[in-house]
């Protein structure tokens, strides 16, 4: 009996090992305010909350996780969809998810790229309990949070360019 409750539990293990990284939340849970700090859109060099900014406005919002220069992509396609679709109403913001020590590779990306979507960090970092609450996991390279009236409709783990096609899709759907 020990023997097969051992081998059911090594399966789960190995099951999740393989499983896709969860991160954010779930579509359907309401957003909460959270601080951020501006180092490229309009508020630049502000701390502030963009989901109480956006108010019910549709938002894409997204967490990135380690180097910001591997990000580059993902704000540049983010910045070409907003340009694309302002006169909807979309906003957008990509959150890097450490501190005050990210901004100048931060602003780097966004000269190089041509980038004047916000781009913000976590004033206190990671630890802070507002962003906590959005449940972005450190295994995560991003977590983009597409929401609309402050409720999450989609949620996407680990965009990259061939995924970001979907990303795209799924705003022109929420924008509807």
């Amino acid at each position: 009996m020990k023997v097969g409750l051992f081998i059911a539990a090594a399966g789960m293990v190995a099951a999740s090992a393989f499983a896709a990284v969860e991160s954010g939340l779930r579509p359907g849970t309401p957003t909460s305010a959270f601080q951020v700090v501006d180092v490229t859109g309009p508020h630049k060099g502000q701390q502030l909350c963009y989901r109480c900014s956006y108010g019910a406005a549709p938002v894409i919002a997204a967490f990135v996780n380690g180097d910001v220069t591997k990000s580059a992509g993902l704000v540049t396609n983010i910045q070409k969809l907003l340009d694309a679709r302002k006169d909807k109403g979309l906003k957008t913001f990509v959150v890097y998810m450490g501190g005050p020590n990210l901004k100048s590779s931060i602003e780097k990306v966004a000269g190089e790229r041509h980038i004047t979507i916000p781009l913000v960090f976590l004033p206190q970092g990671t630890s802070a309990d507002d962003v906590a609450a959005y449940k972005i996991s450190a295994d995560a390279k991003n977590t983009v949070l597409l929401w609309k009236q402050g409720t999450v409709r989609q949620n996407f783990v680990d965009v990259d360019r061939t995924s970001f096609a979907t990303v795209a899709k799924a705003v022109d759907e929420m924008l509807k």
